[in-house]
This record gives C-alpha cells, structure tokens and sequence, in this order.
C-alpha cells in the first residue's frame, strides 16, 4: 500500500471516526428527550390513575344514593296505594251517606 492509499485510508478512518461521534451525540440528545418525554408520560398515567380512582368512587356513591332512593321511592309509593286505598274507603262511606239521604 502506497503512502498516498494509507493517507486516504486514515482519513477515511478519521472522517467515519468524527461521523459516529457525532451520531452518538445526536443519539444522546434523543435517547435523553425521549427519557424526558416519558417522565412526563409517567407523571400523566399517575394523575389519570388517580382520576379514573376518584371517579369510580364517586359512581360508586351515586350507585349507593340511587340504591336508597330506589327503595324510598317504593316505599312512597306502597304509602300512596294504602292512601289511595283508604281515600276510596272514604268516598265510598260519603256515597253510601249521599245515597241513603
């Protein structure tokens, strides 16, 4: 190998040398946007976790409140037929008196 060839072969050499150095750093600087983007991406999940938990919660109280007045409704209700009831008692007692009269 002439002097000349081992000249173009170390520049070569030197020129791949500084082009992986410089991808590396720009493989640095994406390796540590990326870290940065999934500490964010972490710190979102965290504060969704704890939403989707407080709602559940709170659907879970709502089912309960909707539980009771469902039972407060049938108990209104089952007051109104005995209500109804004893109503048509009594209008059938003031008929009977406007009747015989």
């Amino acid at each position: 190998m002439s002097e000349d060839e081992r000249q173009r072969l170390m520049d070569f050499i030197l020129q791949q040398q500084a082009q992986f150095s410089v991808n590396i750093d720009l493989l640095r600087q994406h390796v540590d946007n990326l870290t940065t983007n999934i500490e964010s991406l972490r710190e979102a999940q965290e504060r969704t976790d704890h939403a989707v938990a407080e709602l559940t919660t709170q659907v879970q109280n709502i089912a309960r409140q909707q539980q009771h007045i469902n039972e407060v409704v049938a108990v209104i209700a089952d007051a109104q037929q005995h209500t109804d009831e004893r109503v048509n008692v009594l209008i059938d007692i003031i008929q009977g008196r406007n009747g015989a009269s």
